[in-house]
């Protein structure tokens, strides 16, 4: 609403006349911290799965075949591997479960669905939506994977949260507002002219004069006519001890506390905050990152590759070492060690720093220092 048309409907439309009320325009608007949090945890975790590397393996040796393919490149003809897990956990971690479906050989994450559940039969899924196409076929439990959180969803916690926060940030806010901003009386004459020139000039106070003078960076200056009179109250910018920014800033972290918390995240990941850093990274692929992992390669592992083939050694596994980013130089005197006990091959150590392997006879043997010998030998006293 113009100021113009604002200030006429303070007027009585039936004698003209200015009714001395005070007038209060309430402040309306949404807080939306709560979503930014659970959004940039959502991401995060996301993020970090994405950088995983499906490993499958058979009998006991790792491969690289069709599955491998599927989870690392290309599940579905319209998404890459990293964009469809990323899809994946975020509604995993919105909605408390994720399901996917295996359409031919390609794999589709549903944007939809409902779920029959029964104590001892296959639960049954169906009503499912894939970018806005629902599917007419009906899926029982062993040809899905249904990727499942908590009991309870976070998401409402949170929301009980966010309702008593909301409430003290908006109120801080308003304050904030209330005692930081400039505000001014302007008295009109109830004999004030009613023509057009009058009325013309008034409405450029309102609209153009008054507008510059508050948006004046150094001194100004209003001139009055016809009787018309201002005067300003006094505020709190810039006096010490007047309201500022911090009790707002005070609520926001503890929204963006309590949501990482609730996702298991170090609150200084989520805000930017590097001291120690490595640590932080620790906690999170520890206690967030990985047993989200272990819960999406158990439902793989189960339903894809079956017990029989799983106790033969065939089976997939999500690594997560690859996401923490590493300096060469500051695991080298490790992988020297792993190397030469013999638990590691040049092939292993090539890996776990994102290189390929050489795959040659030497590179795929393992060493050990002549440091190293069976307990056996020493007890003989043999050379």
């Amino acid at each position: 609403m113009a100021v113009w048309d604002w200030f006429l409907g303070l007027f009585n439309k039936d004698n003209g006349q200015l009714e001395l009320d005070a007038y209060v325009g309430e402040i309306a608007g949404e807080v939306f911290f709560k979503e930014l949090a659970v959004q940039a945890c959502i991401n995060l975790i996301a993020n970090a799965v994405s950088r995983s590397e499906f490993q499958t393996f058979e009998n006991g040796k790792e491969v690289k075949k069709n599955n491998y393919y599927l989870f690392n490149v290309e599940p579905n003809p319209n998404k890459s591997a990293s964009k469809f897990w990323r899809d994946a956990v975020a509604k995993l971690v919105r909605n408390n479960e994720c399901l996917v479906i295996q359409q031919g050989y390609d794999f589709y994450v549903a944007d939809d669905f409902a779920v029959e559940k029964f104590a001892f039969k296959d639960y049954i899924y169906h009503d499912i939506v894939i970018d806005n196409y629902q599917l007419r076929n009906s899926y029982i439990q062993p040809d899905v994977f249904h990727f499942e959180l908590h009991n309870d969803k976070i998401q409402n916690v949170i929301e009980g949260l966010n309702r008593s926060y909301s409430k003290l940030i908006e109120v801080s806010q308003k304050n904030y507002k209330k005692n930081n901003s400039r505000k001014m009386s302007v008295n009109v004459p109830t004999n004030y002219p009613q023509t057009d020139k009058a009325q013309s000039d008034l409405k450029e106070l309102f609209e153009k004069k008054f507008k510059k003078f508050f948006e004046a960076e150094g001194e100004a200056v209003i001139p009055f006519t016809n009787g018309i009179g201002a005067e300003e109250f006094s505020s709190n910018i810039g006096v010490k001890g007047g309201a500022d920014n911090k009790e707002i800033r005070s609520f926001i972290n503890d929204i963006f506390d309590f949501v990482a918390i609730a996702f298991q995240i170090p609150p200084q990941l989520i805000k930017g905050e590097i001291a120690d850093i490595e640590k932080l990274i620790d906690y999170f692929l520890t206690f967030c990152v990985n047993p989200i992992a272990e819960l999406i390669t158990d439902e793989i592992n189960r339903k894809l590759y079956g017990r029989r083939d799983y106790l033969n050694r065939t089976y997939m596994k999500l690594n997560t070492s690859m996401i923490k980013a590493v300096n060469i130089k500051d695991i080298a005197g490790s992988l020297e060690i792993l190397l030469r006990i013999g638990a590691y091959t040049v092939d292993d150590c090539l890996k776990s720093l994102g290189m390929e392997p050489l795959e040659t006879d030497w590179s795929t043997k393992r060493f050990m220092t002549k440091n190293y010998e069976e307990i056996e030998k020493r007890i003989r006293g043999d050379d």
